[in-house]
């Protein structure tokens, strides 16, 4: 991972161990396992070809995120009450306190 890219990180998440779960996922995603568009994306930051500001900016990344967020939304939807409570004890869990919701 560059430099430029962990300070990022550990600068502008909540805490030490979400900024680790980040690295951690980026790795992941790096060996392939958020399939081949993921794979690109993760090694373009961790090798410094791309920074996170670019994912913000840049139409080409857009199509994506919006998919994987369009999926999550979907999953998150079709929660029971048990499992959403279930689920949030397990993030909270994890990786401490969250902010209030939206």
């Amino acid at each position: 991972m560059n430099e430029n890219l962990e300070h990022q990180i550990e600068t502008t998440v909540s805490s030490p161990k979400v900024a680790r779960a980040v690295k951690d996922s980026l790795e992941r995603l790096r060996r392939g396992d958020g399939g081949a568009e993921f794979q690109e994306i993760a090694r373009d930051l961790l090798e410094g070809r791309i920074t996170l500001r670019d994912l913000t900016r840049s139409s080409v990344y857009s199509g994506v995120f919006l998919e994987q967020l369009r999926r999550y939304k979907d999953w998150e939807a079709n929660l029971t009450q048990e499992q959403r409570k279930e689920f949030e004890r397990e993030v909270r869990e994890a990786y401490g306190p969250v902010a209030p919701d939206r």
